[in-house]
């Protein structure tokens, strides 16, 4: 995941992480749609809500091995952002694009929002 941000906002609690224990939530920041999902390690992810392949919401999706999973084709994507190909392999080109999450108090929270628009991806 890049720690860029497209633009620093006042720390805002985004959900509690029961919500997403068992599975991804869509928040609306600054009527930006995020995805947050906890990843593998237990830590919350934050990426924009909107696949780089078909524009679906992740937030539809779910979380399979540690890999947020697109309702659309299956894409997966890593704790990163970046898409994981059926070999495993991360395809540093694709991205979703996300911010660093904070945990305070059992809720996460985030200081910035991510890339507007970024590129589109195309089939592998």
């Amino acid at each position: 995941m890049s720690g860029r941000g497209r633009m620093n906002i006042e720390p805002t609690r985004l959900c509690v992480m029961d919500d997403i224990r068992d599975g991804p939530r869509r928040v609306v920041v600054e009527g930006e749609g995020l995805v947050v999902w906890m990843a593998a390690d237990g830590q919350p992810r934050v990426f924009a809500d909107r696949c780089p392949h078909r524009d679906a919401r992740l937030s539809a999706g779910h979380v399979e091995n540690g890999r947020l999973l697109c309702p659309f084709h299956l894409w997966a994507f890593d704790e990163s952002g970046h898409y994981v190909g059926p070999d495993g392999v991360a395809d540093p080109t694709c991205a979703v694009p996300g911010v660093p999450a904070d945990v305070r108090d059992g809720a996460v929270w985030i200081s910035r929002l991510p890339v507007r628009d970024p590129a589109r991806c195309e089939s592998p």
